[in-house]
């Protein structure tokens, strides 16, 4: 008889205690396993919100301000020693150490324009990469992409009387008006976009930028050391941090991520405790069949193997138990929860690394318990039958 079949009519045969590990087996495994994949999710989720949002990094130029009174009375403040940033500045952003957290670079330059008699705020930007970064924009009519194309904040449009499809003349070039920007409620409302490279050449301000929107989220480091890292690859610009709400939804992330090890360390523990008692009590209670087998010939590493072998059918069983009640119940918690609006699904290396490790940890609370009946000795353990 081999020593798998010894092992598994052992299961069968000691139904109640196999039952017990087996719950506790598969509880274990579902509650950590569902504490992971909250986890998991609200962080994925947050990086999503977080690119949609936009930009949480402006580098901007470093300026000095030197105040300026004369005869008691403040004039105000005179700015001086202004280094602009430049298109070079977009490749220095993204070679920074953190450069794999870097999700967008967007560049922009601003200028002062008049319209008709009417001053207003123009802004050069790469339609591509502003496009993407701010994918909250709502646009009636088209969306802009050529050189010539202008996108009209909600306000400037109307203070101007635009439409789609108008023409707009403004620092010796003529621009078409592709769409309409439905209303934000910021000063994007009042400005005018075109593109980057037509408002460089036409303000003749060729490689100059005047900010520049970096979108990053970084779970692995604080964003303070994507701003540092910026900061030292351009000297001469003032890196600010944005979007303080999403960095105190991480940190709630983070809080909920140490309950969570906690928590799962603890379950952990006391899964361990119950297969290391029951599987040390249920070799007790044996004796007599594990001296029956060492008189017949079996050797101590038989013994051995024929308790592991109980407990690793218990943990497979009961690890895949745990993993199938956890797969469909994290979502909907994660929703409850965490606020997920986009629960991230569990991959299969995932599901099987959960199996593999439950397994593995039964398997060591086993390994004392087996020791222990494979130093039985024959003569002691015959008194039991």
């Amino acid at each position: 008889m081999r020593l798998s079949h010894i092992a598994f009519r052992n299961v069968r045969e000691h139904m109640s205690r196999s039952t017990l590990m087996l719950l506790v087996i598969a509880v274990t495994v579902a509650i950590v396993s569902v504490l992971y994949l909250v986890t998991h999710s609200a962080e994925r989720d947050l990086a999503d919100k977080v690119d949609a949002y936009g930009a949480n990094i402006v580098v901007a130029p470093q300026t000095k301000d030197l105040p300026l009174s004369y005869g008691g009375v403040t004039l105000g403040d005179l700015t001086y020693d202004v280094q602009p940033l430049r298109n070079d500045d977009l490749a220095k952003i993204r070679s920074i150490p953190n450069k794999r957290n870097i999700n967008r670079v967007a560049p922009v330059l601003i200028e002062p324009v008049d319209v008709g008699g009417t001053r207003l705020l123009a802004a050069g930007v790469d339609w591509e990469q502003e496009l993407a970064l701010k994918r909250w924009w709502k646009i009636a009519g088209e969306t802009p992409k050529g050189e010539s194309d202008l996108l009209a904040g909600s306000r400037a449009a109307r203070q101007l009387g635009l439409k789609p499809g108008d023409p707009v003349i403004f620092s010796g070039g003529t621009f078409r008006v592709a769409g309409i920007l439905q209303p934000t409620g910021t000063q994007e409302d009042d400005l005018l976009f075109i593109s980057l490279p037509t408002a460089q050449s036409v303000w003749g301000r060729s490689g100059e930028l005047s900010l520049i929107e970096v979108s990053a989220f970084c779970s692995t480091c604080p964003i303070e050391d994507i701003n540092a890292q910026i900061a030292v690859a351009i000297p001469n610009a003032r890196v600010s941090a944005l979007l303080k709400a999403v960095e105190g939804r991480r940190l709630l992330i983070d809080q909920f991520r140490l309950f969570s090890a906690v928590l799962s360390g603890l379950m952990i523990l006391v899964g361990c405790l119950i297969v290391f008692s029951s599987t040390l009590a249920g070799v007790r209670d044996r004796r007599g069949e594990i001296g029956i087998f060492r008189a017949i010939g079996y050797r101590r590493w038989h013994i051995f193997s024929i308790i592991l072998t109980e407990n690793l059918a218990l943990a497979v069983a009961g690890s895949l138990l745990g993993v199938a009640i956890a797969a469909p119940i994290a979502g909907p918690l994660a929703r409850v929860v965490a606020g997920v609006s986009q629960v991230s699904l569990p991959g299969i290396s995932n599901l099987g690394l959960a199996v593999a490790a439950s397994v593995g940890v039964v398997l060591m609370a086993s390994l004392y318990p087996a020791w222990q009946a494979s130093r039985l000795s024959p003569t002691l353990a015959m008194r039991e039958v």
